[in-house]
């Protein structure tokens, strides 16, 4: 019990080391915006985000979508989208890091009832990661692969 008990502490401290490919996110790739399935088996369980390419895969062991992706293109740095927890493929240890928070918070945002009711009233402009202004409380649409115009025009016409 005791040598388990050391080896977890001992675990413990290998989560927390310092991951070196914090540098290789691309946020300007992110957006969570869209359905929570792996790019390749389009299964909804266990699904992981790089945050490299901003592509979804499953899974995080040697066999997974994940774990392949990482080896291949040399993508490390994922983060799970169900828990939210951040990770650095093929080593598959946790990351702790304070300059992944904004990603968190955009993972999973949360507003308060008075932020909310405060959209209507205020006016400011606000920018995006691409520098692009927009009125907050308004979301645009997707264009998927360049070919959904058209229906982005009607839809945005029926609003």
């Amino acid at each position: 019990v005791q040598d388990a008990h050391l080896r977890k502490k001992e675990g413990e401290k290998e989560e927390k080391k310092k991951c070196p490919y914090l540098d290789t996110i691309d946020r300007s790739k992110l957006d969570f915006d869209f359905e929570k399935v792996c790019s390749i088996s389009l299964s909804n369980q266990n699904v992981y985000a790089c945050l490299v390419c901003g592509k979804f895969f499953q899974g995080r062991g040697k066999l997974t979508h994940a774990y392949t992706h990482s080896t291949l293109f040399e993508h490390h740095i994922f983060v799970n989208l169900k828990t939210c927890l951040f990770y650095c493929l093929p080593e598959n240890y946790q990351v702790f890091d304070s300059s992944l928070d904004d990603i968190a918070k955009c993972l999973n945002p949360k507003y308060s009832q008075a932020y909310i009711q405060g959209l209507d009233e205020s006016m400011a402009l606000a920018r995006d990661v691409h520098g692009v202004s927009y009125l907050p409380g308004f979301c645009g649409l997707n264009n998927i692969c360049g070919k959904s115009d058209y229906i982005n025009v009607v839809v945005y016409a029926l609003a």
